[in-house]
């Protein structure tokens, strides 16, 4: 199976056995805010690179997994904050012309969530809630796990957790986007790092010699070594996901909630200051039972996920 994630900075493209194994991958920048045919050429030219490989002749269809809002019926992208390149656009049937192969589309989150439910995290669990963070957030709702049917998707990233907090790109105040999400973290390590004695952390230090400027990764590497202000940022960044996993729990209950995507092994390392939080964020008298994952595939969740589209049956 051919598999492909797209996501607001990166195009990643991979083989994917029947077992859920990657055979072979390549990734390269996503054109996110260019015209939808150099977004288009963007994930060509990655799935074009992966096609050198020499078992491609087994390929028998593509799956595709995008953030934001699809049609999956007719394989559309409607509408990505991540993605301002495409709207209303034929993804399916375009890159169908191109390959002369099927194509399935579905958003990045609950495409990641059907591969933890087929093969990873979630296969213990009869529902869960997934969340993907990344350079936006995504979340998918599995139920019933054992059918591996279609999760719920939903756009969990742009709950409102503060109405008078900042405007996101989807044109909301507040999301939980604008908060626990990599550019989230990225955008708030440079407002500190502009006040008075913080230009002297090690994160500004890892900034300056960075020649891409300030990223969530830079975060997590200070954080590693003991940074405070790192150290900060994250259990900032932990406070506004607790609020926000408080109200997923109290309204679903679901048995786990899955943390997966670029930044979900960072995160879960601050698992334990999540779950302190929830103590007095979520009342559900059975808040204690329900588990705090890691999904087994990280951020390369949604790129089995797309090809799980059409092995999940």
């Amino acid at each position: 199976m051919l598999a492909v994630d797209i996501g607001g900075t990166k195009v990643e493209a991979g083989l994917i056995n029947v077992q859920g194994r990657i055979i072979v991958s390549g990734r390269r920048p996503m054109i996110a805010n260019g015209s939808a045919k150099e977004g288009l050429r963007a994930v060509r030219e990655t799935i074009d690179q992966v096609m050198l490989h020499p078992r491609v002749r087994e390929i028998r269809a593509i799956g595709i997994a995008v953030p934001g809002w699809v049609d999956a019926n007719s394989g559309m992208v409607l509408k990505a904050a991540n993605l301002p390149c495409w709207r209303n656009y034929p993804l399916a049937e375009e890159l169908e012309n191109i390959y002369g192969l099927p194509a399935r589309v579905e958003n990045d989150a609950s495409a990641a969530a059907i591969a933890e439910a087929k093969w990873g995290a979630g296969r213990r669990y009869q529902d869960f809630f997934y969340v993907s963070l990344g350079t936006g957030i995504g979340t998918g709702i599995v139920q019933n796990t054992p059918g591996c049917s279609r999760p719920d998707s939903s756009e969990g990233g742009h709950m409102t957790i503060n109405f008078r907090g900042p405007r996101c790109p989807c044109g909301k105040r507040g999301c939980i986007e604008m908060y626990a999400s990599g550019k989230a973290l990225a955008r708030r390590a440079k407002s500190l790092i502009g006040k008075s004695g913080a230009n002297r952390s090690l994160l500004a230090k890892l900034a300056k010699e960075n020649p891409g400027g300030m990223k969530a990764e830079l975060v997590g590497r200070a954080a590693a070594a003991g940074d405070p202000l790192a150290i900060k940022i994250l259990e900032e960044a932990c406070d506004h996901l607790a609020v926000w996993l408080g109200n997923i729990m109290d309204l679903l209950e679901p048995e786990a909630i899955v943390i997966g995507g670029g930044l979900g092994r960072l995160i879960s390392a601050y698992a334990p200051h999540i779950r302190r939080r929830l103590k007095e964020l979520a009342i559900h008298p059975r808040r204690a039972r329900i588990q705090v994952v890691s999904a087994q595939f990280g951020s390369q969740s949604a790129l089995l996920g797309a090809a799980a589209l059409w092995l999940r049956n």
